[in-house]
C-alpha cells in the first residue's frame, strides 16, 4: 500500500557521497584543524570493512536486527515501514534484517505483522529494498 501523497520517498532525502557509515580519509583541511590525524588506520576496524556474504557484499558491518513493529495491514507493508527501515539505510547501516514475515497468516505473531503468503505483498516489500539500496544498503 503507497502513500496517496508521495510517490517516490527518495525525493525528501538527499543521497550523500559517499554515504554514511563509509570510512574515507580525512581532508587536509580537518587534519589542520585537528579534526583527524592523518590517514585512516591500516587496515580498517573491522566494523568499517566490507563484508562479504555469498554473493552479497554489506559496505560495513553495522547490522540493524529485526524488530517486529506490529504495523502492516493484512500482511501488507506500509509507508510507516518504508520510513522506519529507511532512517537506518540513511544513518549508514550496511545490513538491515527485515521483521517477522508470515508466509500464512496463521503463522504471524499478530494480525497486523508482515506477510508474504500472496503474490500482492511482494510490491510493498520490493519498494523497501529498492529504497534501501538506493542509500547503499
Amino acid at each position: 500500500m503507497s502513500s496517496p501523497f508521495v510517490s517516490d520517498p527518495h525525493q525528501f532525502y538527499q543521497v550523500q557521497d559517499p554515504s554514511p557509515g563509509t570510512a574515507v580519509e580525512p581532508t587536509p583541511l580537518e587534519i589542520e584543524q585537528g579534526f583527524a590525524a592523518g590517514k585512516n588506520p591500516d587496515p580498517l576496524p573491522k566494523i568499517f570493512q566490507a563484508l562479504r556474504l555469498r554473493s552479497c557484499t554489506a559496505k560495513n558491518r553495522f547490522c540493524v536486527s529485526p524488530m517486529c513493529m506490529y504495523s502492516a495491514q493484512d500482511g501488507y507493508s506500509t509507508d510507516f515501514h518504508l520510513s522506519h527501515y529507511s532512517q537506518f539505510s540513511i544513518r549508514g547501516a550496511g545490513i538491515i534484517l527485515v521483521e517477522a514475515t508470515g508466509v500464512l497468516p496463521e503463522g504471524r505473531i499478530s494480525p497486523n505483522c508482515l506477510g508474504i503468503w500472496k503474490d500482492e505483498h511482494i510490491e510493498g516489500l520490493k519498494r523497501i529494498v529498492s529504497h534501501l539500496h538506493k542509500y547503499g544498503t
